[in-house]
């Protein structure tokens, strides 16, 4: 039995993700979950009953452990008895994502884990170099576990499949299913409205733009496929993809299945820039900021992510995007295809 701590864990989107796949193992892994201390009340744990996936049924309790991530002596206590550390955290003020994660992973070679994967679950590693956010802050993090010690992995998914469940049709908890904890708005597509962004690839012999789209879903259940490989994670990406599409591949896919005829808007590098430089002032601009920067990106190949995990792990089966178009939208619609 391995005990695997979330750091993150009682998060909808991921952390329910990973923590119900390790659920699902048998009992070969335990998750913990680290969760935020949020008063010195003295109590450092508790216990919640989860379903267990694949029996309506069955229940598990899993251990919350609360931490103050500010406090080196609290995070070492609570990772003392944990073989792997997953982090899954969501902060947005960059400079406290990097100390918090890089703390957790000192705290984590202090305790004698064995392994250790940063927040990630996006794009590739050389994105972190065209993509801000990315830049301030996973980067630091990701060059903190080259310098350490632990065996680590850096998980890459690439867009979450999740984006496509956005307004879905809804019958009997459909579009909770569709989205798997997911709240945040259209990206790149707008199944609702009707439209899909179109990268323009300039150049002669430029390669089509590409995009990874992995069910969060399926991301719980490749971390713990990945737990269970006897070889060292080597400090490596381990990506992992549902599906990896061109974009002009994707058109009639959603159109085949929602019923309904998307509008294509084309999008360029220098658009981009353009709009980029004339960005709101505030949380709003940065946010286009980024937006225009993953858009430029795609214009530049795309998003793949190289499917290491598919041939590590072949036991998962992942979610390809017609699976889920077909049983999120056209299913529920009684649209025959």
């Amino acid at each position: 039995m391995v005990k695997v701590a979330i750091a993150g864990g009682s998060s909808p989107t991921l952390g329910h993700s990973v923590v119900s796949a390790l659920l699902a193992t048998n009992g070969r892994h335990t998750p913990i979950i680290l969760s935020r201390k949020k008063a010195d009340d003295g109590t450092t744990s508790s216990k919640d009953v989860w379903p267990v996936a694949g029996s309506s049924s069955s229940t598990a309790e899993v251990e919350t452990r609360y931490v103050d991530y500010e406090s080196d002596d609290s995070l070492v206590a609570s990772l003392r008895d944990i073989d792997t550390v997953i982090s899954v955290l969501l902060i947005h003020d960059t400079d406290t994502f990097v100390k918090t994660q890089i703390r957790l992973l000192h705290a984590a070679e202090a305790a004698g884990c064995r392994r250790f994967a940063p927040s990630e679950f996006a794009g590739t590693y050389d994105m972190h170099f065209k993509v801000d956010f990315d830049k301030m802050a996973k980067l630091p993090v990701w060059e903190a576990v080259l310098a350490s010690k632990i065996d680590a992995a850096m998980f890459s998914s690439g867009m979450f499949m999740n984006y496509l469940g956005i307004g879905c049709p809804e019958k009997d908890g459909n579009r909770a299913e569709a989205l798997a904890g997911f709240a945040e708005g259209p990206f790149l597509f707008n199944l609702v409205e009707g439209w899909v962004d179109m990268p323009v690839v300039e150049g002669d012999g430029a390669s089509p733009a590409l995009i990874t789209m992995t069910n969060i879903r399926d991301i719980g259940r490749f971390v713990a496929a990945a737990i269970d490989l006897e070889q060292p994670w080597g400090k490596r990406e381990l990506g992992m993809a549902g599906s990896t599409l061109r974009f002009d591949e994707m058109v009639p896919l959603i159109e085949k299945y929602t019923g309904r005829k998307m509008e294509i808007r084309p999008f360029t590098k220098k658009q981009l820039q353009e709009r980029a430089a004339n960005a709101s002032e505030g949380v709003a601009g940065i946010i286009e900021h980024m937006e225009c920067q993953l858009k430029t990106v795609c214009c530049e190949g795309g998003i793949p992510i190289e499917p290491t995990l598919n041939r590590l792990c072949p036991g998962v089966k992942p979610m390809t995007v017609e699976e889920f178009l077909r049983k999120y939208w056209a299913e529920p619609s009684g649209i025959s295809v």
